[in-house]
């Protein structure tokens, strides 16, 4: 293997090691997530199923930023939302 190769190889692996899945990256957001509430401070228990499946969790991965909502505080900013007429973007809508 002459010089050229080496530099191109090693390229290579250099490149592929910068490179992360989406999965990666989003399990690097998972360490931002807040033990409380953005509204309310109410705490929050990863390991608690029931607050798991209730609670909502907005990622910006664009600001690198989590936050968790309790079901009253979002349900609260969603009344306010329809109120204002505000169109609401749900998930799974473009």
């Amino acid at each position: 293997m002459n010089r050229q190769q080496k530099r191109k190889r090693d390229r290579q692996i250099k490149n592929s090691k910068k490179q992360k899945t989406d999965l990666e990256q989003k399990m690097g957001l998972f360490d931002l997530m807040p033990d409380n509430c953005f509204i309310c401070h109410k705490d929050f228990n990863k390991k608690d199923k029931k607050m798991v499946t209730t609670w909502n969790v907005v990622v910006r991965e664009k600001e690198q930023s989590v936050k968790i909502y309790c079901p009253t505080c979002w349900n609260n900013a969603i009344e306010l939302l329809k109120q204002h007429g505000v169109p609401i973007k749900h998930e799974g809508q473009d």
